[in-house]
Parts: C-alpha cells; structure tokens; sequence
C-alpha cells in the first residue's frame, strides 16, 4: 500500500486475505528452508495520520519444505502463526518499528522474514524411517537403543 492509498480510505483500516507464492530461488541461500507452498496471509491493517503508523495484525500459515534431519529427504512442516507489526512512515530508532521506504509499503518481505523464523532446527519425517547406513556404520533409532539395553 502507499501512504496516499491509506489517506483517502474512509475508515483507515484496510483488510487483506491472500495466498502468496515464493519461487524457489528465493531459498538459495537459506541451508534449512527448501520451499514455500500454500502460503496464506489474512489481516487486516489500521493508518493512524496523528502518529504516522500503520499497525498490522496478521495471521500467516503454510507448507514449508525442509530437509529431515535423518534421512535428508524433502519433507513438508506446517506452520501456522499469529503476528503483529507496525510500519513508521517517519524515521524512528525504535527496534519495533519497520521503517517505510519511498512511502510503499512492502508486506510480503516482512512475512517472508517471519516465516524464516519458524524454521525449525530440525525436521524428521513421520512413519517408518529408513535410517542411513554405510560401512562399519549405521545410524540407530531409540527404540534400537532400549531393545538392547533390554538385551543386556
């Protein structure tokens, strides 16, 4: 939205609910994230003129798509999350604030950056996992360790 766009809205509230998508070049440079699919974002957002800030409440979930942890294949890891932003048209030193650049602003990075918060350090895909081995090694699950301890 551009700052002229949220002055001539009668209420200064704009609401939003939209699917985004993200190319996978977008990702080249992130080790844990491979991808994004069924991103949707819903909102809505509220101008304040006396104060120059746009105050957004949003709620984003999706599919992303990561590396299991043991067999590092693709697996896809629902998210789904609640967050609050506010955009300052003026410069501020305020951390909490995201500073509008040529009065546009710009949602899609931000949510893009929130989601690369919820990427989790470590992923494994459910069921039945078959777990890596090689030559004179082999990766154990849990359950392997307990039966031998029984066995012991």
């Amino acid at each position: 939205w551009t700052k002229t766009e949220l002055l001539n809205i009668t209420d200064s509230t704009v609401m939003f609910d939209e699917y985004l998508t993200f190319e996978r070049e977008s990702f080249k440079d992130i080790k844990r994230l491979i991808g994004l699919e069924d991103v949707h974002v819903s909102g809505e957002g509220y101008y304040d003129p006396h104060t120059d800030l746009f105050d957004v409440d949003m709620q984003v979930d999706g599919i992303m798509i990561t590396n299991c942890a043991i067999t590092n294949e693709e697996i896809d890891v629902p998210f789904d999350f609640d967050s609050h932003v506010i955009f300052s048209f003026t410069d501020s030193d305020d951390l909490d604030l995201i500073v509008v650049e040529n009065d546009i602003i710009e949602l899609i990075p931000v949510i893009f950056r929130l989601i690369k918060l919820e990427v989790p350090l470590k992923a494994v895909s459910s069921g039945n996992i078959e777990y890596p081995k090689g030559e004179g090694w082999r990766i154990i699950s849990e359950e392997d360790i307990l039966e031998l301890k029984k066995q012991e």
